[in-house]
């Protein structure tokens, strides 16, 4: 089975594939004619009659033949700038499976560990993302009988899965559930960023996402108007960010779970 930060870097990986090919076909116009695409069309041998396309950087020499049907419109920048802002989406659809699989992985332990100190702090984001979750009078009596930590963790990674996990109060959320104090103090701490920062780039990118997803990247406030700009930085930038934090957190949780079974030892030697 594979651990949540293997499904996160899986589903992250084709985001940093986006942003390479990006790179790759970077350009400003392609060239049709010229000393190099005369050099190129001898080592392709294509007639003279057939039209190239040659796109040039300091990192990649293409050359595209008449039969690929692909006009110079179809790898202007403009186009070729999709590839970033799905490089977003990818990044984004990472984040949102990678806080589901770590709760479901770590959460039924975390409760047994902590038991009744389990949400002994209360927290607006947590009661917040939870206040529509509700137990049946039979969950109760079923608590009241045999107390179940599974039951919870399940119970609660049910009702994520239909209130959606995501941005800043997802990463916040999900480690207040597995036992860390301020998550995203100690994650802007280990990264060595400013906390606000760290998160409102968290939060930018997230939205950024909903822009692309559900606007063609027009902003909410003028959904008829023109896309959005993008450039590579800003999107390298975003993607290494959400990369950064997700990983950072899965750290953070397998040192607080070192901590909690350590402490349960402490507590109880003859439960090892």
């Amino acid at each position: 089975m594979l651990s949540p930060r293997h499904i996160f870097e899986d589903n992250i990986r084709p985001a940093e594939l986006l942003l390479k090919v990006f790179r790759l076909l970077e350009h400003d116009t392609p060239e049709t004619e010229g000393e190099l695409v005369h050099a190129l069309r001898g080592i392709a041998k294509a007639e003279a009659e057939e039209s190239l396309l040659v796109i040039y950087n300091e990192i990649f020499l293409g050359l595209i033949r008449e039969r690929a049907e692909i006009h110079a419109a179809a790898i202007k920048r403009s186009a070729l700038c999709n590839l970033l802002r799905q490089a977003v989406v990818t990044a984004c659809t990472a984040l949102e499976t990678y806080l589901p699989a770590l709760l479901r992985s770590q959460l039924p332990e975390v409760i047994a560990l902590r038991g009744r100190n389990f949400l002994a702090k209360k927290d607006k984001e947590v009661e917040e993302q939870f206040k529509n979750l509700t137990f049946k009078l039979e969950d109760c009596v079923r608590l009241l009988t045999n107390p179940e930590p599974l039951f919870v963790a399940n119970k609660m990674i049910s009702f994520i899965n239909f209130s959606y996990l995501s941005g800043k109060r997802g990463i916040h959320v999900t480690g207040f559930l597995l036992g860390i104090d301020n998550p995203w103090q100690q994650i802007a701490h280990r990264l060595h960023r400013g906390e606000d920062e760290l998160k409102m780039t968290f939060e930018d990118t997230v939205n950024r996402r909903n822009d692309i997803v559900h606007r063609a990247d027009r902003e909410k406030k003028a959904p008829d108007g023109s896309p959005q700009e993008i450039d590579f930085a800003w999107t390298r930038h975003a993607v290494d960010t959400v990369r950064a934090v997700c990983l950072c957190l899965d750290e953070l949780v397998s040192v607080r779970l070192k901590e909690l079974r350590k402490q349960a030892v402490l507590a109880d030697p003859q439960a090892v």
